[in-house]
């Protein structure tokens, strides 16, 4: 049993009205729900919701902290009071949710540390990613040992001089070799597109998809940046 976020999307509606639209849109997906003849079969199921966001809240644009259509859960699924600040929400009209910042940021980070892998791995010998090596272990288990691909992949020069660093690695992350190279645009594009995504999506028109790759997680932007402005996007916690 799994406790996961789904962001619902739901036409403008009062504000008092937002747990009766969301609870209309998740009834299909309701583990306990009575089955009928000619219902669609669904993958997806939950036994408990709740408007949560914890830890993947949305930005206000600011300006509109104190607006009274923005939600904000008052409690955690063990029924602790959460404190939201003013500059987040559980969920709002689409026009008040700023959507953009934080894909803003994510894309300078990804773009900073890309460069700065490139410009520290310049000075070493090329380095390998550690699928290489992994590669090799597959490839005869007995004649190359788990130990031995670590070692491998940890005794290259760049590797040895970044685990020197670190604050050059805490901004670069593991595996460089692997994730900073090739377009630096893809790569600062697809991390950005990772900034706003929760597990799944559940669209205006009753669609759950769960957001599992990138092809999703574009989707999933995509899908925001377009809905009506004044049509709901809300973070619920489920448990499914």
């Amino acid at each position: 049993m799994a406790k996961e976020r789904v962001t619902v999307c739901v036409p403008r509606c009062e504000p008092g009205g937002i747990v009766e639209a969301i609870g209309a849109a998740m009834a299909p997906f309701d583990y306990n729900r009575d089955v009928r003849v000619g219902d669609p079969d669904v993958e997806t199921w939950w036994d408990h919701w709740q408007i949560d966001g914890g830890g993947c809240e949305f930005l206000v644009v600011p300006g509109h902290e104190d607006d009274p259509r923005l939600i904000r859960g008052a409690e955690t699924l063990s029924g602790e009071p959460r404190n939201v600040p003013p500059s987040l929400c559980d969920g709002g009209p689409r026009a008040l949710l700023d959507l953009e910042t934080p894909r803003a940021r994510a894309a300078a980070r990804a773009r900073r540390a890309f460069e700065a892998w490139q410009d520290f791995s310049a000075a070493y010998p090329s380095t390998r990613p550690s699928s290489h090596f992994w590669a090799r272990h597959f490839a005869d288990p007995e004649g190359c040992s788990q130990a031995q691909v670590l070692a491998d992949y940890r005794t290259q020069p760049a590797i040895v001089a970044l685990r020197n660093n670190p604050e050059l690695r805490e901004l670069i992350g593991g595996d460089p070799a692997a994730r900073l190279t090739g377009d630096i645009e893809a790569h600062v594009r697809e991390t950005a597109d990772t900034a706003l995504p929760s597990n799944a999506l559940l669209t205006l028109d009753g669609r759950w998809l769960d957001i599992a790759n990138a092809e999703r997680r574009r989707y999933f932007n995509d899908y925001l940046d377009a809905l009506p402005a004044d049509a709901y996007a809300v973070r619920v916690l489920y448990h499914g």
